[in-house]
């Protein structure tokens, strides 16, 4: 019990620490540098991320065409081998009937 009461004492300590002793940010302070492909020209960091999920759709869309594609391309294939042995094989005859 003791252990569980330190570990919440620690814990509430490094959090309080971590707050209040945060370093101040500025105000426009940028993460990127300059030319940045995240880095937008009017500053908005968001367009970065609607880009990145835009062209991550794109590439989704793109695989899932491919992968419908080679799907049916493998369907004709396995198609066209197994009508061919089908084909060739010689339909029984009836067999005949004695008539007297």
């Amino acid at each position: 019990m003791r252990f569980v009461i330190g570990l919440l004492l620690g814990f509430a300590a490094g959090l309080a620490g971590a707050i209040l002793f945060a370093p101040e940010k500025r105000r426009g302070a940028t993460w990127w540098p300059e030319g940045h492909p995240a880095r937008s020209l009017n500053g908005n960091r968001a367009g970065g991320l609607r880009g990145a999920v835009r062209s991550l759709q794109d590439h989704v869309n793109q695989a899932w065409e491919e992968a419908r594609v080679a799907a049916e391309e493998a369907e004709r294939q396995k198609m066209a081998r197994y009508a061919d042995p089908a084909g060739k094989q010689e339909e029984p005859q009836p067999a005949e009937s004695k008539k007297k």
